[in-house]
């Protein structure tokens, strides 16, 4: 009897430990039968067997020391002008945190950058837009290809668009006129210039490329012909990155941005690019400025940076104070001149500026370069 009430006994431990557990475990579903396969999905499109050689033909410290030894010795990279970047009305084109703005967002800050550096690499270059070369072309990763407006005609009813077709995209986006050609003022048959910095700017190469932005309205006579816009040799056969950046053999890829004689080789056969220049144009320049510098127009002052600007009249105030040359050359420079002059002084003297300012002796443009020339010097004598 005791062996039975202790077997008992044993049992119901037994029993109460199975019971526990079965409370204290997770649920185990049993399966059920397979469902139905699904739709096969589509195939994919083979990719391209990369190979590290193709970044570093390009990204390796051997091929980049070139370039960089020819960049640090451009204008892009030294200078003062850069100095100018801080403010907003100059940093898209002097700070290269401006440029980069602009270019991505269509404006730079409105309050100015606290520093100003060149533009270096990161202003030109971002990421490649594609890694099938072969395919799609090498874009060197130019931050920009898109075709670019002249900016200045922006808000004025009219407008004005480069397209090379190419990087040299990039270049117009700064190497293009800031102002257009002198309009009568308020003064009829007049222009009032009040900056020392009137003209196109520093930056004019794209629009005398194109043969665009002379002045002639009031030349009653022209003596030469005005080539047709995008008529010039180098618009339609070159462009400014086959010119300035192509042709090199010194492993800097252009980035002195010089132009390479053997560009110009292929059409001037074996003349030095020093020898490169346009047919009197030189001595046309020199026969203008001696006329602009004797223009005589009125001289005009303000009572304060707050004022207008007025003519200058003599104590009889009627008889104009006169003011001597639209253009004036100091300091181994041109400067245009404040005063008011009659609006066939002011566009002579604007296509003066153009050709001066572009820096290439009218070789982006030769026959354009020589008639607004050669017009401007017939309209004042």
């Amino acid at each position: 009897m005791k062996k039975l009430k202790l077997i008992c006994k044993f049992l119901m431990v037994v029993i109460s430990g199975l019971l526990f557990l079965q409370c204290t475990s997770e649920y185990t579903p049993i399966a059920g039968a397979d469902g139905a396969d699904g739709l096969d999905g589509i195939d994919g499109v083979d990719g391209v067997d990369g190979s590290a050689a193709v970044c570093i033909a390009c990204h390796s410290t051997e091929h980049r020391e070139g370039i960089y030894d020819a960049y640090y010795s451009a204008k892009h990279a030294t200078g003062s002008s850069w100095e100018r970047g801080t403010s907003s009305s100059c940093a898209k084109c002097h700070n290269n945190a401006g440029f980069v703005d602009f270019i991505e967002t269509g404006a730079v800050s409105p309050a100015g950058y606290s520093v100003s550096n060149p533009i270096t690499c990161t202003g030109c270059h971002d990421s490649h837009r594609s890694f099938d070369f072969e395919n799609d072309g090498q874009d060197f990763a130019v931050r920009t290809l898109e075709s670019v407006p002249l900016y200045f005609l922006e808000g004025s009813g009219y407008e004005y668009t480069i397209d090379y077709g190419n990087a040299s995209n990039t270049c117009a986006n700064c190497h293009q006129p800031r102002r257009g050609p002198p309009t009568p003022t308020d003064y009829p048959g007049q222009y009032m210039n009040t900056s020392p910095y009137w003209g196109p700017h520093h930056g004019p190469q794209t629009a005398l490329l194109e043969g665009i932005q002379g002045a002639y309205s009031t030349f009653t006579t022209l003596v030469e012909g005005i080539p047709a816009a995008q008529a010039g040799t180098h618009r339609q056969e070159s462009s400014c990155i086959e010119c300035h950046m192509g042709g090199t053999t010194d492993g800097s890829f252009g980035h002195s941005w010089n132009p390479s004689g053997n560009n110009c080789a292929t059409c001037h056969g074996d003349t030095p690019l020093e020898n490169l220049v346009v047919e009197n144009l030189e001595a046309d320049l020199a026969t203008l400025g001696a006329l602009l510098e004797n223009v005589v127009g009125q001289a005009i002052d303000r009572a304060s940076s707050s004022d207008p600007w007025l003519p200058v009249f003599e104590a009889d105030g009627v008889t104009p104070v006169p003011t001597i040359g639209i253009v004036k050359f100091e300091d181994g420079e041109w400067h245009p001149t404040r005063g008011l002059f009659d609006l066939q002084s002011a566009e002579a003297a604007w296509n003066f500026l153009f050709i001066i300012e572009d820096k290439s002796g009218g070789i982006h443009n030769p026959n354009y370069a020589k008639s607004i020339i050669r017009n401007s010097i017939a309209a004042l004598q």
